[in-house]
């Protein structure tokens, strides 16, 4: 095992997807959460876990709370409340968009709302725009981008993603797993900081997403080139 890739978090970030809807149709949305959500929202014993895990393992991360859009979410200051056990950093990514979201945000008592996260109506988000072109519609397989994959750098922006079907190493894990049905999620924590199943997990995650490939002038859906299995699996979802 000591000569698999160590793909296991270096960060100390976990971006909380309360929910995959959203009020708004960005192009090249990274959760693509123009479509219908493929997972459930979050429920609070789902952030409740996640806490309890942290601690038994030692590792307490700075949480993000976001989405799709998380001011939507009834119990959003409940999860608020939840992230602040942990004592660490808590940011909050909204689109700001609606004036429930703004009055919702007024009330934050716990982070702070970073405001280059919001975004009007039509708006074109995310300039790297190749995630749905899968390497391996291609025959291509592919080591993990420096982009996004938590495993880089402590120093890395983006963490592991955290939605109700569970946990994987890149923040848009969730996201990737949930639209295509890949089932490579897990519940347990532990399983990120394992070196084989990282590895694994990376391996099997990073076949379907083209994050930093180059694009190949694709049909395009919502704006964003997809290669067949994604066009297949958003075209689907859009019926």
């Amino acid at each position: 095992m000591s000569d698999l890739p160590d793909y296991t978090p270096k960060n100390k970030w976990a971006e909380w997807h309360l929910t995959y809807q959203c009020d708004l149709e960005c192009v090249h949305c990274a959760r693509l959460s123009f479509l219908r959500p493929s997972t459930p929202s979050m429920i609070l014993p789902d952030a409740e876990d996640f806490v309890r895990q942290c601690r038994e393992i030692g590792w307490l991360p700075g949480i993000r709370v976001m989405g799709g859009e998380p001011t939507l979410h009834p119990d959003f200051h409940g999860f608020l409340e939840i992230a602040a056990q942990l004592g660490t950093h808590i940011e909050i990514y909204s689109n700001a968009y609606s004036q429930h979201a703004r009055d919702v945000l007024a009330n934050v008592k716990h982070g702070g709302v970073l405001p280059y996260t919001q975004k009007p109506k039509g708006s074109v988000v995310h300039p790297v725009t190749d995630m749905c072109i899968a390497p391996a519609d291609f025959g291509e397989s592919r080591a993990p981008c420096q982009i996004w994959h938590s495993a880089f750098s402590s120093q890395a922006t983006s963490g592991i993603s955290v939605d109700a079907a569970g946990y994987g190493v890149c923040p848009c894990a969730g996201a990737i797993d949930g639209i295509l049905g890949l089932g490579l999620l897990t519940r347990r924590l532990a399983d990120l900081f394992d070196r084989q199943w990282a590895y694994t997990h990376t391996m099997a995650l990073c076949r379907w997403c083209g994050v930093d490939r180059g694009l190949r002038g694709l049909p395009e859906i919502h704006g964003s080139e997809m290669s067949k299995t994604w066009h297949a699996a958003v075209s689907q979802k859009l019926k």
